[in-house]
């Protein structure tokens, strides 16, 4: 009884072995990462459909920071504030500027500009009355004061030469030789000292015309000058009257237009506003502070549609990938969450990252989690063609 029992539990246990070494029957599994064979799966960042980095276009100091991070916001809303007291005063000048070249000159004006025209033709006047009397009157007198002294100096001098050559020459020699050479050593010597000093006299009165023909071409180019001063003095003075007279040209009134509107455009830059419709996702500046042109000082987004960018999409796998197909999506920060989407966009263009090929596809979020935030991890399985 005993054999009987133990062979059948071998015949049992043999059984058992056999079974067990033959192929398991197959069990489901959890759900593939691709959504078929053709599909892709990806890991990608869920991203606002719409955002932006906002930053100022001018340098300045903070007055006011109207928002807080947070906020909802409007498009066109004033975020942040610059100093603007110099735009707005530039503003005004430019504004004031046109303003006036638009009503052309007040009778007041014209009157002022008529009266410096006057002033100005007076002192013209009186420099070409100077230059008059200086050419025609004291200068004239000394010049021919010194002339009338050189030409008697050169008279003299040629006497003098002529009753020394006379001299010299024999002529005025008595017949007796003896009495001859006492009364020339005599005579030559006199008519020699008579010669120096007209000649002397000659050159003094020489010296005396250059001096005073030079001074005078001096004090004339000075008086010159002056004249010269004064008619472009007046001349500018006439062109200011005649412009106020004539009234502002079409290119003066449209050259203060573009600088109030250069003005406008400057102070409109000094106050940070909201492109769009949004949440104000960062804010990093505070009031005193000074602002770089564009540094990124705040981001704005929309946040009520989602989108996921994916990040390591392979070469392989983008060929399999088209825009519109459907997509499955999981998001890390929530377990248990299966999002649909549709691919909206592929790159045309690889990038690398980390050594492999790769191209980016954007998926939009169709039933959007209001729990999501963003920069979350996200997966998405594409199904294929």
């Amino acid at each position: 009884m005993k054999k009987l029992i133990i062979g059948t539990i071998l015949v049992a246990l043999l059984t058992g072995c056999a079974q067990s070494s033959a192929t398991p029957t197959p069990t489901p599994t959890a759900t593939a990462k691709r959504a078929s064979a053709s599909g892709a799966s990806a890991q990608g960042y869920v991203t606002p459909v719409q955002s932006a980095d906002l930053s100022f276009r001018s340098s300045g100091r903070v007055a006011q920071v109207l928002v807080k991070e947070g906020d909802s916001v409007q498009s066109g809303q004033p975020l942040v504030k610059l100093q603007d007291a110099d735009l707005k005063a530039a503003l005004a000048q430019a504004q004031a500027d046109l303003a006036q070249l638009q009503a052309g000159a007040r009778p007041e004006q014209i009157a002022a500009s008529q009266a410096n025209l006057d002033i100005a033709q007076h002192q013209l006047e009186l420099a070409e009355a100077d230059l008059s009397r200086l050419q025609n009157g004291t200068l004239a007198a000394q010049v021919a004061s010194a002339q009338a002294d050189a030409a008697r100096a050169a008279a003299d001098l040629k006497v003098a030469q002529d009753a020394y050559d006379f001299l010299t020459t024999g002529r005025g020699i008595a017949n007796d030789e003896v009495s001859a050479h006492r009364i020339l050593g005599y005579q030559e010597e006199i008519k020699r000292i008579q010669l120096a000093a007209t000649r002397a006299t000659f050159e003094a009165a020489q010296k005396r015309l250059t001096q005073v023909q030079a001074s005078g071409g001096l004090d004339l180019q000075a008086m010159q000058a002056q004249v010269d001063i004064a008619k472009g003095r007046r001349d500018a003075a006439q062109a200011q009257l005649d412009l106020l007279k004539a009234g502002s040209t079409t290119e003066q009134i449209d050259g203060a237009k573009a600088r109030v509107a250069q003005a406008q455009a400057a102070l409109d830059e000094a106050t940070l506003l909201a492109p769009f419709n949004g949440t104000l996702a960062e804010l990093d500046i505070h009031p005193g502070e000074l602002v770089v042109p564009g540094v990124r000082i705040a981001s704005i987004a929309d946040l009520s549609s989602w989108l996921v960018e994916t990040d390591d999409l392979s070469e392989v796998d983008v060929v399999n990938v088209q825009t519109g197909a459907d997509v499955s999506i999981t998001v890390d920060a929530l377990p248990g969450v299966t999002l649909k989407g549709k691919v909206t966009s592929v790159t045309p263009r690889s990038a690398v990252k980390r050594g492999d090929v790769t191209y980016t596809v954007e998926v939009a979020i169709t039933d959007p989690d209001s729990r999501l935030k963003w920069g979350m991890t996200a997966f998405v399985d594409i199904q294929g063609k």
